[in-house]
């Protein structure tokens, strides 16, 4: 059975070294798992009305017997063979029921931006023991998904947002509960010029190995277990030999999940399908390589009586039933949730809340970007006189949360509130002008022109940027002196925040998006740092950005080996400054220039503080699947021989050390492996 906990002391990049050569014995292969022969074992026990039964998740009861609960299913288990009832939340919406506010499940960008997979590994484990209370058995995890859905939701690289998702699936895991791969298809991320790529049409998985679904594979295999969503059945329905790639190329034994089955190309539903009379999209899902199906009051299903009316004519074979059900149990036993299922009894109304943990404010803590310091304004110093914090009324409360804690850090600060509109010169209050150190929190675009009137009246203007906003105008760059960007608001961050603003914590936080600007070249459809490269062009702030308000890193010795189906980089980080600064060193693959393929792309990365005087050196292994284009004849990864280029740095165009190795031509395995972690010694 699979492994749930990988561990190391200190933050470790998961992915490379997880994508290695797989042996076979790997511990993720359908074939010999003990994971898969149990889920077999047991789906063969089923009758055929269970196994059907056991394909649909459906609305769940209300505790107090009275209709269903809003927004919660339950998977009906086998009480027969001690198969117990599994809730679970629907998957139609972004936005996870259950919880006093309606919010996404974890601040997805925030998180990504520390590069740290302990810390997602430990949100995931708290966001289980939530679940857990909520009487939950399975989790939607976002950052990857099966077709390509924007930056905000998709993830801009495969390599960190499938290990950071990942290792949040193992954080669930570790506490039995399952995780589901994917987004859903109204999350896709609109530009700033209004355009969203295209996602209709028909597109084959061969296409996406090595962009989406080489994401929801790294998330899979760093997490050792899970399941992965197609994002309705119309998603699944257009990635054509999905079922292939996942079972029998990754050696995948778990299963395929897709939101309510209304989600069908051509608007749903057929109406000869609700009388029992066509069971095509029953054919459909089943040739799709769906397993389960979430079910919703207000559409028809389609692996109900449709599949049941398909199996009777035939159309459907009984051993394509079992095989989806083994899918489905074999997901369930990785997690543990058919063994240790959550109780009923905490589904109830009142029950306690989890203890008060500090997760979202250490997200905060490093996952806060700095991307400017002109005259090194920040950290703020107490003894240059006091702080001016302008905001608008709608930040009025996290405003007065931050000056607070930067009180409390012993500065000097007031805080005034900017009317709606307030820009043009005049508008903004009296305080404005007399203020030598203003920090602003800027929610959008309407901001601009009030922080560019700021700026035109002569004092220290530092910027803390409160969305997740990618496309983030920034008109008034080069008039102010900091900026920070800060994710979308939670109360939990303002002590963070202004740990970092003082000074108490240092900034270590990095871009997993490019910031654009909202400026685009000609013809670009995705706008991440791959597409700015494949177009010559560098954006505003690149992918894997972030400076240090205390001191700087240098990066020496880039040493290259092969070692069989992978590369070993390695390295020397040092830190010739006076403090302790947490580096997020980064690897870049690129592939000899004389062969088509991808542009340079993310391979490795490292978490780790270095302290002054004391050089560590580092050891990065590198899968060869990044420097290969995937072979869909043999179900592998294929390297073409020639001179391949490794380049570190601190961002995607910051890159500081090269080396060059010779390959042969090589295939490597497609199938999900995992490995140990990495090791760090110190010189």
């Amino acid at each position: 059975m699979m492994k749930h906990a990988l561990t190391g002391s200190v933050a470790f990049l998961l992915m490379a070294g997880l994508l290695a050569a797989a042996p076979a014995h790997a511990a993720v292969a359908a074939a010999a798992s003990p994971t898969s022969t149990r889920a077999a074992d047991m789906a063969a026990r089923l009758q055929p009305a269970e196994q059907q039964a056991v394909l649909q998740a459906r609305p769940a009861p209300a505790t107090d017997g009275d209709g269903n609960t809003p927004g919660l299913l339950a998977w009906p288990g086998v009480p027969r063979l001690g198969l117990p009832v599994l809730r679970m939340p629907t998957f139609a919406t972004p936005v996870q029921p259950g919880d006093a506010a309606a919010r996404p499940m974890l601040p997805w960008l925030a998180l990504a931006a520390t590069w740290d997979p302990d810390l997602a590994r430990r949100a995931g484990v708290a966001r289980a023991r939530a679940e857990w209370l909520h009487g939950r058995a399975v989790l939607r995890v976002g950052g990857v998904d099966t077709l390509p859905s924007g930056r905000l939701q998709g993830g801009e690289d495969q390599v960190l947002a499938g290990s950071m998702g990942g290792m949040i699936g193992a954080g669930l895991l570790s506490g039995h509960v399952l995780p589901v791969f994917g987004s859903v298809a109204r999350e896709e991320q609109v530009r700033a010029d209004g355009a969203a790529p295209e996602r209709t049409a028909p597109v084959k998985a061969a296409d996406l190995a090595a962009h989406s679904l080489l994401g929801v594979a790294t998330a899979l295999e760093v997490a050792h277990g899970g399941a992965m969503l197609c994002g309705g059945m119309a998603p699944c329905g257009e990635v054509t030999g999905l079922a292939a790639m996942v079972h029998e190329a990754w050696h995948f034994p778990g299963m395929i999940l897709a939101v309510p089955g209304g989600d069908l190309p051509g608007g749903g539903v057929p109406d000869s399908a609700l009388h029992g009379t066509d069971t095509a999209p029953a054919l459909n899902a089943v040739a799709m390589g769906v397993d389960m199906e979430q079910v919703s009051p207000a559409r028809p299903d389609v692996l109900g009586e449709m599949l049941r009316r398909a199996v009777r004519d035939g159309d459907i074979k009984p051993a394509q039933v079992q095989a989806m059900v083994t899918h489905i149990l074999a997901s369930f036993y990785m997690a543990g949730s058919l063994d240790h299922p959550p109780p009923f009894a905490a589904a109830r109304t009142g029950v306690q809340p989890p203890p008060v943990d500090t997760l979202m404010g250490d997200v905060e803590a490093e996952g806060a970007v700095l991307l400017q310091n002109e005259n090194r304004v920040l950290p703020f110093d107490p003894a240059l006189g006091p702080v001016l914090v302008l905001v608008h009324p709608a930040m009025r409360q996290a405003a007065d949360l931050l000056a607070d804690g930067l009180r409390h850090a012993g500065l000097n600060v007031t805080v005034v509130t900017a009317p709606d509109g307030a820009g043009a010169t005049g508008t903004l209050p009296p305080a404005c002008a007399q203020a030598a150190r203003t920090l602003v929190l800027s929610a959008s675009n309407e901001d601009n022109r009030m922080i560019t009137t700021l700026a035109e009246l002569g004092g220290h203007v530092a910027v803390v940027l409160t969305a997740d906003d990618p496309d983030r105008q920034m008109p008034w760059l080069d008039a102010v002196d900091s900026v920070v960007q800060a994710w979308a608001w939670r109360d939990e961050y303002a002590q963070a925040l202004s740990a970092l603003l003082s000074g108490q914590q240092d900034f270590s936080g990095h871009l997993p998006v490019t910031l654009t600007g909202g400026l685009y070249p000609p013809g670009m459809v995705d706008a991440n740092y791959r597409a700015f490269e494949r177009a010559h062009v560098v954006p505003l702030f690149p992918f894997g950005y972030g400076l240090s308000a205390r001191g700087r890193l240098a990066l020496s010795e880039l040493h290259v080996v092969r070692e069989g189906n992978r590369l070993n980089a390695s390295f020397t980080l040092s830190n010739p400054g006076t403090a302790a600064v947490r580096a997020v060193p980064q690897l870049y693959v690129e592939t000899p220039p004389d062969l088509p393929g991808n542009p340079r792309r993310l391979a490795a990365w490292r978490s780790v503080m270095v302290s002054p005087g004391h050089p560590v050196r580092l050891s990065v292994p590198v899968s060869l699947r990044l420097a290969g284009q995937w072979n869909n004849a043999g179900g592998n990864w294929s390297v073409a021989a020639g001179d391949y280029t490794l380049s570190l740095g601190f961002s995607s165009v910051m890159l500081v050390r090269h080396a060059t190795l010779h390959l042969p031509a090589l295939h490597v395995p497609a199938t999900l492996e995992n490995q140990p972690a990495p090791v760090v010694t110190a010189e």
